[in-house]
């Protein structure tokens, strides 16, 4: 009876698209926080290739067992998305190690800004005034965060704000490329493309660090993985704008890891930032559920 009962609140788990998309939500700040404190010890490359490596070696014989051929439709799209999805990663790597986790995150999540724009850059997704309006808020949310008098301004703060433009590509990219291909394939080709990217880089002046952070490292790679697949999975009983929303809650979340773990300072500049940011991200996710454009979480 116990194992039916338990079988049964796995299975209703496994269909409710709130709970596997906020539990997703949840490890990803649990990695954001572990590559916080292995950022002393290993490059961006590093930790990239780790997370692609191993992602790709347990996504192909998934993919290869289904029938899905590797290479995927639209060929290009993909190999465009890898690429920018990678420089995302990396930049979100470099600020994460420059500057506190929490701020970190926060400028990250400025993505839906970047989404609007580059929609209608790449493909004229017409912007709506309110849109227009969101993405203002969001500009003053940046400035006020970053810190209006730059005393605290950093390399750090660019890195975010790279982070999340090449992220907004990405995104974009990923809307067009599911209309014909399986989120497994899109993930892998992200994988395949961020191995050759890193791979150069992960080499030079490669050093054989400590047991430990080895295992710090591949821990990393396993959870962005299993994040990944839970969100994925979420998606499924979700509009994508909808698990936006539910994602944007990692702000929270690793905010208070870098307050708990690593002391990060909360300031008023911080705290009005952040609201002006997070409240245009959440106004510009509302919006996509009426809009042409409504693409899928990023999945870095």
């Amino acid at each position: 009876m116990k194992r039916d009962g338990m079988a049964f609140v796995v299975k209703r788990f496994l269909k409710s698209g709130f709970w596997l998309i906020l539990l997703a939500t949840v490890i990803f700040s649990l990695a954001d926080v572990l590559i916080k404190s292995i950022s002393s010890s290993f490059t961006p490359p590093q930790i990239g290739f780790t997370r692609f490596l191993l992602g790709g070696l347990i996504l192909w014989p998934i993919l290869s067992s289904r029938g899905i051929s590797l290479r995927g439709d639209h060929t290009v799209i993909l190999i465009l998305r890898g690429l920018f999805g990678t420089l995302s990663f990396f930049c979100l790597l470099k600020c994460i190690a420059m500057i506190p986790l929490s701020n970190a995150i926060v400028l990250f999540y400025t993505f839906p800004l970047f989404v609007v724009l580059f929609s209608f850059f790449l493909f004229r997704t017409a912007i709506e005034k309110g849109e227009l309006v969101l993405i203002g808020v969001g500009l003053v949310g940046i400035y006020v965060l970053t810190n209006p008098d730059f005393h605290s301004f950093s390399l750090g703060y660019m890195f975010g704000l790279l982070a999340s433009g090449f992220g907004g590509v990405a995104m974009v990219l990923i809307h067009k490329a599911r209309q014909t291909n399986d989120p497994f394939i899109i993930y892998f080709h992200f994988c395949l493309v961020g191995m050759v990217l890193c791979f150069p880089f992960c080499i030079q002046g490669f050093e054989l660090p400590h047991f430990q952070h080895w295992i710090l490292l591949i821990s990393v790679a396993l959870v962005l993985l299993v994040a990944q697949i839970l969100m994925n999975h979420g998606l499924k009983f979700y509009k994508a704008s909808e698990g936006s929303l539910i994602m944007m809650s990692e702000v929270v979340f690793a905010g208070i890891g870098g307050v708990l773990i690593f002391e990060d300072p909360v300031t008023p500049n911080f705290l009005a930032g952040a609201l002006l940011i997070v409240g245009s991200g959440v106004g510009l996710n509302l919006m996509t559920r009426r809009s042409r454009h409504s693409p899928a979480p990023l999945n870095s």
